[in-house]
């Protein structure tokens, strides 16, 4: 009897472990388990969050530089048309002030490039009227081509005074920006209260500064 009871106990112990391994039941309990779905579904989105994560800093820190060196460029250029002549002294806090705003680390990599200009009279070539350069002694700029300017910019009773900015901007690469970008802006503004703006003698004077910090600007007449 004994030996009856422990074949049946046997026995129903080995189909209990065969139906166990059904594979239907074994689909069916894995299709209705839940467990541990939510750390799939983070080892899946993780790698594209951290990515998205990681190229918006850049695109972000890119974006907030270059409207920095934009709003820097409009100071310098709306500075310099408030006055109907502007000197060494008055070009030294220009140049200042807009480095100032621009609040880049590395100002040694700012080059900036102001002209003002007149028409003579209608038909005739635009004439300089003076040119700053700062950080600029390696020709960061090319001359700026006047008479492609508009006659309801720049015609014989009004000149303009066009402003220029250049930084070689280092991203944060993080991902996608692995490489230094060259950020440029141009701001063409009216003079205030005159004309034209003469720099320095009125004569096209070349004035070369030289910046390492908004604190630190000297500038001199080199022509």
């Amino acid at each position: 009897m004994k030996t009856f009871l422990a074949t049946s106990s046997l026995c129903r112990t080995v189909r209990s472990g065969v139906n166990a391994l059904n594979p239907k039941q074994l689909s069916r309990k894995f299709r209705k388990d839940e467990d541990g779905i939510a750390a799939i579904e983070f080892a899946i989105i993780a790698p594209i969050m951290i990515t998205m994560y990681f190229g918006l800093a850049e695109i972000a820190s890119a974006i907030s530089v270059d409207r920095r060196i934009s709003h820097g460029t409009n100071v310098a250029g709306d500075m310099a048309t408030q006055q109907p002549d502007i000197r060494l002294a008055d070009i030294e806090e220009v140049v200042a002030a807009s480095l100032r705003v621009m609040t880049v680390q590395d100002i040694g990599n700012v080059s900036m490039d102001i002209e003002s200009f007149i028409l003579p009279a209608e038909g005739q070539p635009p004439e300089s009227r003076g040119r700053i350069r700062v950080n600029n002694t390696g020709g960061s700029f090319t001359n700026f081509d006047a008479t492609t300017l508009d006659t309801k910019i720049l015609n014989e009773t009004s000149g303009v005074v066009v402003t220029r900015t250049s930084y070689e901007y280092t991203p944060l690469k993080l991902r996608f920006l692995n490489t230094d970008i060259t950020l440029q802006e141009t701001f063409l503004l009216k003079p205030r209260r005159s004309d034209a703006v003469q720099i320095q003698d009125g004569m096209g004077s070349l004035i070369d500064c030289s910046a390492t910090s908004f604190s630190n600007v000297t500038c001199t007449v080199t022509n």
